[in-house]
């Protein structure tokens, strides 16, 4: 099983699809940015649409969590205990699918961004 503790991944793609599968528009814009670190026990992750800017009736997608969590080798739970918007202070459910050594696929298994829609976020390892 691999290990998460001591990695730090940088967000390279974000992707949503709709119940059949089609995608949509993506989730944070044309321009995704993020970081997720793991410490031994506790993990952290900030995402945004990194556009440099956005149309006015556009409100920038922003989210961070924290907190302990759990890794089985492809299921991540992390029981926030501190976030951008108190709908994240749940246990966070991800799937995790290494696709090579510095590259991970996360799913959400729970709403996030305020989607209902199945989500894919793609990390490149950066440490």
């Amino acid at each position: 099983m691999q290990s998460l503790s001591g990695t730090t991944w940088k967000l390279i793609e974000a992707f949503a699809f709709d119940d059949e599968g089609r995608e949509l528009s993506p989730p944070l814009g044309k321009c995704p940015m993020g970081v997720l670190m793991f410490e031994v026990e506790r993990m952290i992750v900030v995402v945004i649409d990194g556009s440099s800017s956005l149309p006015t009736d556009i409100q920038r997608v922003f989210a961070a969590y924290s907190g302990r969590y759990s890794f089985d080798g492809t299921e991540l739970v992390t029981n926030v205990d501190g976030a951008s918007d108190p709908d994240l202070v749940q246990p966070q459910i991800r799937h995790i699918h290494f696709e090579s050594p510095t590259r991970i696929a996360i799913t959400p298994k729970n709403k996030v961004l305020g989607r209902d829609t199945r989500l894919k976020l793609v990390w490149e390892r950066i440490g």
